[in-house]
């Protein structure tokens, strides 16, 4: 039982809380399962996630909420306990339903469907929120969550100070067991949301000026409970769009080294907790900042070890443009930032995507060739590619109108389950890539840099298997081969039976074995 609302209250932004769909009372909150965890959807018994994370954004919406004075929140994270066993749901008030990205819309909708069919449980006090479902149209929202409220997300973050709070009260209530959990495992670190690009293919808070979450406050609490747990190292990723953007013309560089410097402040104060931190950009921010000697020892300081390149895109810049990315100087620029990253003993992490629609035969094997080179040249480098996934909810894809109302945009909308082929691990499938035979060309090139990484034992990325039609090709013999030597490192019985006809049939215990890639 959760306590009753803190006494602090905000000033209540413009929007209505039954405007904005909030649910107020005592609520539920509730972390879907991983999607190819999804024992609501297949029916299977429970087992605890392999690697579960700290659902932060449930517990953000939940502390805001409580400052409103609105909700008494308790969180059930379902990586780490089932559902189907939870006891009293009948007494709650509302539940919220987090989902984080396209994927997770799958396994929130298996929660959906258990609280209002399985539990018999009022429609209309299930409330969803997050990135992954906050631009769907309330047309495509009530066919894939019937009767539920879709929250507005901008009512919790017009509060006023709403990037400056921390979690503390939130997490004191969670169980030593789960916290332990959490925190021997990878940890969020709320850090920035906010880009001046507009990728085509992302769904997050793009084309406006970087914002900072109080970093100083988010880590104290996860060293003061790693202290009190005995534990002595903790390893976090700052969520941030692009780390360094505020070395790029326009930005303010002292704004990064004010956070840089509160994180090796708190970790001053906590000699005996080992920190490690990773965080994504691109190679231009990334040089443009490290010019600078102050944030190049700040960066060493605080304990960052890897970085990934996840803005780059593809090889050929014809490509980069059509994806919005403007950049022409890639090749000089990567060279530059992995040259660089070796010198100072940081790892370069190689996020390339394969199959934008601008995509040809020539700019997959491009892209294919300088993921080897970079892999080959760059010792320390390691690769975490992936088959690009061009209409998501939130992009600006999913609003063009040969996307929306195709075959592939209503089957998505009838069965949910679908979404996981929108999860950026997934190869090339029936609803990223609606052509047979760019599909599996995709899949060649994609699947073939991934084994020669895993051949190499520096791979970061780890492919999965989509929901695919019968009959629906996602690869031929060849490219079979290869996905065959990456499964074998994860699933050796199941790997050795797969055939280009039983794809969907070994899914499920696939994609279950194959590690989770945050």
């Amino acid at each position: 039982m959760t306590s009753s609302a803190t006494p602090l209250l905000l000033s209540a932004p413009t929007l209505s809380p039954d405007t904005a769909h909030v649910p107020t009372g005592r609520i539920l909150m509730i972390h879907p399962p991983y999607v190819h965890d999804d024992y609501l959807g297949t029916g299977t018994p429970f087992s605890p996630d392999r690697l579960p994370f700290l659902p932060v954004a449930p517990l953000y919406a939940a502390e805001l909420l409580e400052r409103q004075g609105l909700a008494e929140p308790d969180l059930f994270d379902c990586q780490l306990h089932d559902l189907r066993t939870a006891e009293n749901l009948e007494d709650y008030d509302a539940f919220g339903i987090a989902v984080m990205g396209a994927q997770n819309i799958s396994p929130a909708a298996q929660v959906h469907r258990h609280l209002t069919v399985e539990r018999e449980l009022p429609a209309d006090k299930v409330h969803v929120g997050g990135q992954g479902v906050e631009r769907l149209s309330p047309e495509e929202f009530e066919r894939i969550f019937p009767g539920a409220h879709q929250t507005d997300r901008r009512w919790l973050s017009a509060v006023p100070g709403a990037m400056d709070i921390d979690l503390h009260h939130q997490l004191d209530r969670l169980t030593e067991d789960d916290l332990r959990t959490y925190l021997t495992h990878e940890l969020t670190l709320p850090f920035s949301q906010g880009c001046l690009f507009g990728c085509s293919f992302c769904g997050a808070q793009i084309q406006q000026r970087e914002a900072f979450f109080n970093v100083r406050a988010h880590l104290e609490n996860a060293c003061r409970i790693a202290e009190r747990l005995g534990l002595t190292s903790l390893y976090l990723y700052c969520t941030s769009l692009d780390f360094f953007q505020q070395g790029l013309p326009g930005g303010n560089l002292g704004l990064l080294t004010a956070q840089l410097e509160a994180v090796i402040e708190v970790e001053e104060r906590y000699p005996g907790i080992r920190i490690g931190l990773h965080a994504l950009t691109r190679a231009d921010s990334y040089n443009a900042a490290m010019r600078s000697e102050q944030v190049r020892d700040l960066v060493l300081r605080a304990g960052f070890d890897r970085f990934g390149f996840g803005a780059d895109g593809a090889a050929s810049v014809a490509v980069l443009r059509a994806m919005r990315k403007h950049a022409d100087t890639l090749r000089s620029d990567l060279i530059t930032a992995f040259q660089h990253m070796e010198e100072h003993a940081l790892v370069p992490e190689i996020l390339y995507v394969f199959g934008i629609p601008e995509e040809t035969e020539e700019t997959l094997v491009e892209t294919r060739t300088l993921c080897g080179l970079l892999l080959e040249t760059f010792p320390s480098s390691e690769y975490r590619g992936f088959p690009a996934k061009n209409e998501i909810p939130g992009n600006s894809n999913w609003k063009r109108p040969g996307w929306r109302g195709s075959a592939a945009h209503r089957t998505l909308l009838d069965h949910p389950d679908h979404f996981l082929n929108l999860g950026f691990e997934a190869l090339a499938n029936e609803t990223s890539h609606r052509d047979p035979e760019m599909r599996m060309l995709v899949n060649r090139y994609a699947v073939d840099m991934s084994r020669h990484a895993h051949d190499l034992g520096r791979v970061r990325s780890y492919l999965t298997l989509p929901v695919a039609a019968p009959g629906a090709a996602i690869m031929d013999e060849e490219t079979l081969e290869g996905f065959r030597d990456i499964a074998a490192h994860y699933a050796p019985d199941a790997a050795a039976e797969l055939r280009t006809d039983n794809l969907a049939e070994l899914r499920p215990v696939l994609n279950s074995a194959i590690p989770k890639d945050y």
